[in-house]
């Protein structure tokens, strides 16, 4: 079982997370630019993706949203929503599913144990130094061993799942 912090950074004209692991090593990043269409970025280890989303576009069953690599632009995985809480996550090799049920994100594969389960926390006994104003914001749990990109995807959802 491995815990992750997500911290919530603030700044003028910026949002994002970082993720750090129980060591107090930061694993990663999502960040993206206060603007109705400006991409989101994904990083961590190895891992460098972005995802575009314009504001405007109408969200509907079946509606997605692509991340791609930013070396060679190619789909990582695509996030579709179906109703309100729920979400596929789908790559050329597999679908799982995202679900947030009062709150809390789950991940995995339909009729399975669930994966990782993200939840909101106010507090954490380490916060990191930064020069923006950080927050504890999520605790996820991972149940199982999984790769980074899965790790990283299970992350960044709540920053790019639709509203």
């Amino acid at each position: 079982m491995t815990r992750i912090i997500t911290y919530r950074l603030s700044e003028t004209g910026r949002w994002g997370y970082e993720f750090y692991d129980a060591g107090r090593n930061r694993i990663g990043s999502v960040s993206g630019a206060i603007s109705t269409s400006s991409p989101v970025l994904i990083q961590g280890g190895e891992i460098c993706w972005y995802s575009q989303f314009g504001i405007d576009n109408m969200i509907v069953p079946g509606t997605s949203r692509q991340v791609k690599d930013n070396q060679t632009g190619a789909e990582v995985y695509r996030i579709v929503f179906w109703q309100p809480g729920k979400y596929e996550v789908r790559t050329r090799e597999a679908s799982d599913y995202a679900e947030i049920r009062d709150g809390i994100y789950l991940f995995g594969r339909p009729l399975m144990p669930v994966t990782a389960m993200a939840e909101r926390v106010t507090e954490a006994d380490w916060i990191p130094p930064k020069n923006a104003a950080v927050e504890p914001y999520f605790m996820t749990t991972f149940y199982e061993d999984v790769n980074p990109a899965y790790m990283m995807m299970a992350l960044s959802f709540p920053a790019l799942r639709f509203y």
